[in-house]
């Protein structure tokens, strides 16, 4: 069990949770009154702010618990294999999971942590061939919310990122052979038995988590996946290979559609201007009023409302069909050309 630490309040606790996620990959905290669990029910994005230290770009807020019919893991007591939170914004995973324990469960349900950047070590050193098809393969890996393209390791929107899904796809390969070393590494797994009011802050992008099974459907988190401006270090090493996949792959795909090359994260990152307007949006949709957004940003507020007009606007139009998607045919046309690119192109070392 890692040892848990009691918040020091809003100066000192970012840094030292910071810390700790750059050392070891997670952190688990007893939060004060601004940091229970039911706060981070109600205001998910003001509790993430508060123990992450900066505003958030975006957050997204799920209940862990077992319901009658739930197939799911998040909605069922049976264990969940070591996997990543993949969701997509901007192209990138989120940067940060949060747990907040309600009520454990009355047996089992303990949460599992396997460090990602030590799996890739240990796979660099015992299959090389493996560890470069990590990062150069294109593929499909498949997730409940949607199947994410492109290689295992990959940098997202700027970001360096695992993703590895919770079962192995019929005739995928790589996946399997990954998941052959993830059971191997079981001696190196952390299992943490969480309490009420404990929080569990994970870099998501870097550790693998699961959960043992468990009895007592009592058993309640508040999960929140957050994505930061600022990222978590990563190693310099595999995020150099990473970049030079990316643009090797990039140059192949140059004609490609924008939405396409967006999907396999090659597409160009938002410009930062066009970032801060999209979080001014985000806020004002979640109910910051817009008088306190003009005063600390210094927009007139006929300028806020102008934005979100034009951002709800856009957004109208692509759910209604009008703007360029990408279709599973281009997607897997696009990996299909770039499994084509030369062996000099896979970085080797």
């Amino acid at each position: 069990m890692s040892d848990r630490w009691i918040w020091p309040g809003a100066e000192q606790g970012p840094v030292r949770l910071r810390d700790e996620l750059a050392a070891r990959g997670f952190a688990v905290v007893r939060g004060d009154a601004t940091l229970a669990p039911e706060e981070a029910a109600r205001a998910p994005w003001s509790f993430a702010e508060r123990l992450l230290g900066g505003r958030p770009r975006l957050v997204e807020r799920q209940p862990i618990k077992a319901v009658p019919g739930g197939r799911s893991f998040a909605a069922s007591s049976v264990a969940a294999p070591l996997h990543t939170d993949s969701q997509r914004f901007a192209g990138a995973s989120p940067a940060v999971q949060i747990m907040a324990c309600v009520r454990p469960a009355e047996r089992g349900g303990e949460c599992l942590l396997l460090d990602g950047w030590a799996l890739l070590a240990t796979i660099e050193r015992a299959d090389p061939e493996l560890f470069r098809a990590l990062f150069t393969v294109y593929r499909r890996i498949p997730f409940v919310f949607g199947d994410v393209f492109g290689p295992t390791v990959s940098l997202r929107d700027g970001a360096l990122a695992l993703t590895h899904a919770p079962v192995v796809p019929p005739g995928d390969a790589i996946a399997a052979r990954l998941a052959r070393f993830v059971e191997a590494s079981r001696r190196e797994v952390i299992e943490l038995s969480l309490g009420p009011a404990d929080i569990l802050v994970v870099d998501n992008r870097r550790m693998l988590h699961g959960r043992r099974a468990f009895e007592g459907g009592a058993r309640e988190f508040v999960r929140l996946l957050v994505w930061t401006e600022a990222g978590l270090p990563s190693p310099p090493a595999y995020r150099a290979l990473a970049a030079k996949v990316a643009e090797a792959a990039s140059r192949r795909l140059a004609a490609a559609p924008e939405a396409t090359r967006r999907r396999l994260g090659l597409g160009a990152p938002a410009p930062p201007e066009a970032r801060r307007r999209l979080g001014l949006i985000l806020e004002m949709l979640r109910g910051v009023p817009p008088g306190v957004l003009a005063a600390r940003e210094r927009i007139p507020e006929p300028e806020l409302y102008r934005l979100r007009d034009a951002a709800l606007a856009a957004a109208e139009a692509a759910l209604a069909g009008e703007a360029e998607g990408a279709d599973d045919g281009a997607l897997a046309e696009a990996i299909a050309r770039i499994s084509a690119l030369d062996a000099s192109c896979a970085p080797r070392r």
